[in-house]
């Protein structure tokens, strides 16, 4: 038995005459307290040592105790057709009782039965009864009174008494030292047997297709290893995740029990993100979210202090991960099993279907490359000269497919496992790059995301990208040739302001320039505005009408609310800008027009100062 020195000291208690205190049996919840005392309970049992069990969780007042006392004392009265509960203990039934013993809705026999005025101090004829109070800190009466109608057990009729509780709840009560020290003397703080506690939850397990024998007692010691390092302490988190697993293994995964590896995978994820998720962390199910994060803070503010770039970190030092996750299913589906205990079985088995467990000629040689530690000499070499290969020969297309393929091999390069191919492999990469972005087969996308989501993706197909130096230097690479593609698109796209202007239709200019709470505006920290011709703009304004004035003049004082550093060089704009206004304005007095034009004149003034602001903010 866990604890064998709690039991030890428990066995001696039991036997002393008066003992005049009692024992307490401490730990947090999920802890293992009560996984103990049942133990404790059958060896009391074995032992034919008579003990009354009452679980003090919710209970409201002294009647519901006692019930629970005459429910252990007289259980034949406590079928779910007989129980009276409250009544019997609260009235002290008397008498003769009509009872169905049978469960089937007649009354087929008389019962005798004599239940004195029940009182603690008479307790029945029980003084021979170990009394056990579990859960105080969950009880509704007031612990002080509680613990006092306990002492009346101990100090006034000699009963041996065991509590058990997590006593840092009960220690936020004041005056709960104080009466703990006259009834208390002994205290034991529990600690948890996670082993002991594991092979005992196996046991709970329906087992009907053979889980325990086939895979979890196999992965004992990889299951614990994970619960040590999620630092839980609460066994509870893990008992229910041996329940679960049980029931996804059963309904999705025993189709694919022949793939031991594609098991063995997919049980490592499934309890390494179920005790995150039962300490509050579900967040660890938006890795990829948590990575963009981590990288933008990294790319835009590289002085930004570690502990401030989002759990991702965290996550990955705390399980080792090395930013090579590989999740086997969607982080959707992910999220369906684990946050909504939907298991969407075909979907399931078809992403299974589609892993790298299911390998076959189609499948994609770098997702095989990926899990590189799990191959053997001759298919690790294969895999390498085929993808070396296909970037030697720009046959890649996908834009995405090319940053992992060069991802992996600059990181194996990097490790000294490909030894054949030489330093000529950076450049062969950078020969696929400028392919694809010659040919136009970069997606508008990559070069202006609609979705901020992806700035900073460093996955594809929810692999992530392998880090290494080399591989820094191609995303450096990578970042100039999509700077100057964006340069290029914006210089053409800033030809939709003018457009707008000169067809009085600033609607199409919000969802370009300013921010909106819900939707993503791809130009919003672009600095698009240096690149128009401010003379065209200009002569679109003289000839628009006085409404579209004034919605420009707003929009744009809108736009520079945000200190955005990309925004800065727009200042020349600006500038330009007033001071052709300024012309206008002057050109127009006693106009309407040329009143909106001076308040646009001192709109921009007030841009060019927010602006001037911003570069002492981001500096």
């Amino acid at each position: 038995m866990s604890n064998e020195h709690i039991s030890q000291f428990l066995n001696y208690y039991i036997k002393l005459s008066n003992p005049q205190y009692a024992v307490l049996l401490k730990g947090k919840w999920g802890s293992g307290k009560s996984h103990f005392i049942n133990e404790y309970k059958e060896h009391l049992k074995t032992n034919e040592h008579k003990f009354i069990y009452v679980s003090l969780y919710g209970v409201t007042s002294y009647d519901e105790i006692e019930t629970k006392f005459l429910e252990t004392i007289h259980p034949r009265l406590y079928n779910k057709k007989t129980i009276f509960a409250g009544k019997i203990a609260k009235q002290f039934l008397k008498g003769t009782l009509k009872i169905d013993w049978d469960d089937n809705g007649q009354e087929n026999a008389e019962l005798e039965t004599k239940i004195p005025d029940f009182k603690p101090e008479d307790l029945l004829n029980t003084k021979d009864y170990i009394l056990i109070f579990d859960d105080l800190e969950r009880c509704s009466i007031n612990i002080i009174n509680l613990l006092g109608y306990i002492n009346f057990f101990v100090e006034h009729q000699s009963y041996k008494v065991i509590l058990i509780a997590n006593e840092e709840e009960l220690e936020k009560t004041d005056k709960y030292t104080q009466i703990k020290e006259k009834l208390v003397g002994k205290t034991y703080e529990f600690i948890s047997d996670v082993s002991s506690a594991y092979d005992s939850f196996l046991i709970e397990l329906k087992n009907t297709n053979n889980i325990k024998e086939n895979i979890l007692v196999k992965e004992k010691l990889n299951i614990l290893g994970l619960f040590d390092k999620s630092e839980s302490k609460n066994l509870r988190a893990l008992r229910q995740t041996l329940l679960d697993f049980e029931r996804f293994y059963d309904e999705v995964l025993i189709a694919h029990s022949e793939k031991e590896r594609l098991i063995i995978d997919i049980l490592h994820w499934f309890f390494l993100f179920s005790f995150e998720i039962r300490q509050g962390n579900s967040d660890i199910l938006d890795l990829p979210k948590l990575s963009e994060e981590y990288h933008s803070l990294s790319i835009i503010d590289k002085k930004v202090d570690e502990s401030e770039k989002t759990k991702y970190k965290l996550f990955l030092n705390k399980y080792n991960l090395d930013n090579n996750w590989d999740v086997v299913i969607s982080f959707d589906l992910w999220k369906e099993i684990l946050l909504n205990s939907n298991i969407q079985k075909e979907e399931i088995d078809l992403a299974l279907k589609n892993s790298k467990y299911y390998a076959t000629e189609e499948f994609k040689s770098w997702k095989l490359l990926y899990s590189y530690y799990d191959l053997d000499d001759d298919t690790f070499k294969k895999l390498t000269d085929e993808i070396y290969f296909k970037i030697h020969n720009i046959k890649y297309k996908i834009f995405e497919e090319v940053k992992m393929v060069s991802s992996i091999l600059l990181a194996l390069k990097e490790k000294n496992l490909i030894d054949k191919i030489d330093f000529c492999l950076e450049y062969e990469i950078k020969k696929q790059i400028d392919f694809l972005f010659h040919n136009d087969l970069i997606d508008d996308e990559i070069i202006l995301p609609s979705d901020p989501s992806s700035l900073f993706l460093d996955s594809y197909e929810n692999y992530n990208y392998m880090e290494s130096e080399a591989f820094s230097s191609i995303l450096e690479f990578i970042e100039v040739k999509i700077a100057n593609k964006l340069e290029k698109k914006l210089k053409d796209d800033s030809n939709l302001i003018i457009n707008a202007i000169s067809k009085n239709n600033v609607n199409k200019l919000y969802p370009i320039l300013i921010q909106s709470n819900n939707k993503f505006v791809p130009y919003r920290d672009k600095s698009i505005l240096k690149y128009v011709d401010v003379d065209i703009l200009v002569d679109s304004l003289k000839n628009s009408n006085n409404e579209t004035i004034r919605r420009f003049s707003h929009l744009l004082e809108k736009r520079y609310d945000y200190a955005i550093r990309e925004l800065i060089s727009e200042e020349i704009f600006l500038i330009k800008l007033k001071e052709k206004v300024e012309i206008i304005k002057k050109e127009r007095i006693g106009k309407l027009s040329g009143y909106y034009f001076d308040n646009f004149s001192k709109t921009l003034e007030k841009c060019i100062q927010k602006v001037e602001r911003n570069k002492k903010i981001t500096e």
